[in-house]
Order: structure tokens, then C-alpha cells, then sequence
């Protein structure tokens, strides 16, 4: 029948790794939570960025958006705390354990932040480049004169 004990965990679930301090377990409870998390961001951003961009970007000229700062849309400010939290996610990938081919969970900061390098690192980094901020909101056109 159905059993949880330890000849259906891995092996290395079993054993108490030596991490250090500031280290993630990729097994642990808050890393799958926080990997929940990320994932409903990531829903939420793929969703409402289309949408964005058909609907609720506009070329009208009034005076109100030239005026108005960054701070000034509620949706704004929610696309910063996201783009806050990506990088937060950065932060913690190179802090979190991974197993390797041998079965054995690494907890080098070193080696772990050369695996994340030589993986997700870079796909990680240009979702979390807030592009929205890069672009220049001030609503204004350059004229030549």
C-alpha cells in the first residue's frame, strides 16, 4: 500500500546536510512556497502585460499623464513590487541548494552560484530588467527645432 517512509524518500532527504548560514534547502518549505509565489507572479505578469499594452495603454496627450509620476498608478506600483520580488527570486537561486549527477545535495555558495550561472541565471535576469522603468515616462515628444 501506500507508504511515506524512508525507502520511497530520496536519499538525500534523509540525510542532515551541513549548509551554511544564509543557504536555501531546494527541498525545504519555504522554497516551495516561495517557488508557488513566483509562479503566480509569473501567471499575473504574462496576463496583465498583453492586456496592458492592448488596453490600457493610450496616446492620448493630456496633461494629467505628463504630470503624473511613476507612483501615480496603482497598476504601476504593482508592477514594481513584482519586478521587486524577481529579484528577490535572483538572490535566492544563488543561495539554494541543488543535487547533483551523484545524488548529493551541494551547498557551497560557490558551486551553487556557478550552477545557477551556468542555468537559469540569464533567462532569470532579463525577466526580472524592469523594462518599464527604462522606458522614458515623461509623455513628452522631442521636437526638432
Amino acid at each position: 500500500v501506500l507508504s511515506l517512509g524512508a525507502d520511497v524518500l530520496p536519499e538525500y532527504k534523509l540525510q542532515t546536510p551541513r549548509i551554511h548560514k544564509w543557504t536555501v534547502l531546494h527541498y525545504s518549505p519555504f522554497k516551495a512556497v516561495w517557488d508557488w509565489l513566483i509562479l503566480l507572479l509569473v501567471i499575473y505578469t504574462a496576463i496583465l502585460t498583453p492586456y496592458s499594452a492592448a488596453f490600457l495603454l493610450n496616446g492620448d496627450d493630456d496633461g494629467s499623464v505628463q504630470n503624473c509620476s511613476y507612483s501615480c498608478s496603482p497598476l504601476n506600483v504593482v508592477d514594481l513590487i513584482v519586478d521587486i520580488m524577481f529579484i528577490i527570486d535572483i538572490i535566492i537561486n544563488f543561495r539554494t541548494t541543488y543535487v547533483n549527477a551523484n545524488d548529493e545535495v551541494v551547498s557551497h555558495p560557490l558551486r551553487i552560484a556557478v550552477h545557477y550561472f551556468k542555468g537559469w541565471f540569464l533567462i532569470d535576469m532579463v525577466a526580472a530588467i524592469p523594462f518599464d522603468l527604462l522606458i522614458d515616462r515623461t509623455g513628452e515628444e522631442m521636437s526638432a527645432e
